[in-house]
């Protein structure tokens, strides 16, 4: 294959860089001893040479990417990062700043005076082990963080505001430090942190939450999908059952954006009977073409920081955002929508 595009890498960065690019076969990648660099690499295309500096990461994740575009913005000349690993959505923030990349899993992206070079290779490996991850009972520390954005935590106010223990409530706050995330001020006791990149934080958390809830589907007779919504939540209340609505059916009373839900999604506690629910509701479990879907964690993690809309109980924002991400009808453009129009950031 005759491989147009070459990158010289300097004598300092060989060992930890050429093996990944080497695995992308339309990049001729060679060693450069014979001169010394004043950048990291030249890319050379059709006559072209273009110095670029080079950022080398094990993982790169959405948090770390966020760090990685701000600290771009005091060079004087592309940036390309490496990495052995890198997610979807952390691709996604460095090709928005104008920053390429290339990783083990074969992906690579380029964007130079006369070159645009885009090659996708696997979506994402296996996930690389972290201090913490932020799924289940850690995800209550980032969404406290994000629902307050202002304020300075210490360790026990995490404490009580989550109802975790410390040892989470530390392990996710060092973690979120190490990243750039948060900042930290004072010693002991006395520190607090404080959050300094929000959507860092909350890219992050989409990233990796994962939720495996009992789905129990249902049908409702309704005249209209608000009705259904009404009728649903009301019914729930009369019932006495703690409850959070969610997916398009929440995102319709928070940012409007389709008018038709074909679902109406609802988190419940987790020792709730469906059963005894659907026969309260007169709703009748069903095995296709559900209007409702009955959602249960082992956890009640899900009603956590739930709110108060239109007399109906939401899950947060935050929450919602995240849960719509994982709707494949649809579901990324209501999130992205109440990105924009609600959450800001």
């Amino acid at each position: 294959m005759n491989k147009c595009v070459e990158v010289n890498i300097g004598a300092a960065l060989e060992a930890e860089v050429i093996q990944i690019l080497r695995g992308i076969p339309e990049l001729a990648v060679r060693a450069a001893h014979e001169r010394e660099f004043l950048s990291d690499a030249v890319v050379r295309y059709a006559g072209v040479e273009t110095p670029v500096a080079i950022e080398v990461k094990l993982h790169v994740n959405s948090a770390v990417a966020h760090l990685i575009v701000h600290q771009a913005q005091r060079l004087d000349m592309p940036l390309v990062v490496v990495a052995a690993e890198m997610t979807d959505k952390a691709r996604e923030i460095l090709a928005e700043a104008g920053i390429g990349s290339a990783d083990g899993l074969g992906n690579l992206r380029l964007e130079l005076p006369g070159l645009v070079m885009r090659i996708t290779g696997t979506s994402q490996a296996s996930r690389p082990s972290v201090p913490i991850r932020l799924s289940g009972k850690s995800s209550l520390v980032v969404q406290a963080m994000l629902l307050d954005v202002e304020r300075s935590w210490q360790i026990p106010d995490l404490v009580q505001r989550c109802d975790v223990s410390v040892g989470l409530v530390h392990r996710v706050l060092r973690r979120l430090e190490e990243e750039g995330v948060i900042a930290a001020q004072g010693a002991g006791p006395n520190k607090t942190r404080r959050l300094t990149n929000p959507t860092a934080l909350l890219d992050v958390w989409a990233e990796e939450h994962r939720d495996r809830p009992a789905r129990r589907p249902a049908f409702m007779l309704a005249r209209t999908p608000d009705l259904l919504i009404d009728d649903l939540c009301s019914g729930l209340e009369a019932a006495a059952v703690d409850y959070a609505l969610t997916g398009s059916a929440a995102a319709t009373r928070v940012a409007p954006y389709i008018s038709n839900v074909l679902v109406a999604e609802v988190w419940l506690a987790s020792t709730t009977d469906v059963g005894e629910v659907c026969s309260r509701l007169e709703a009748m479990p069903v095995d296709s073409g559900p209007n409702v879907m009955f959602l249960q964690e082992r956890n009640d993690a899900p009603l956590t920081f739930r709110t108060r809309i239109d007399e109906v109980w939401t899950t947060n924002i935050f929450r919602l955002y995240v849960d719509l991400l994982r709707d494949p009808q649809r579901g990324h453009e209501q999130a992205e929508h109440l990105r924009r129009e609600t959450i800001g950031f």
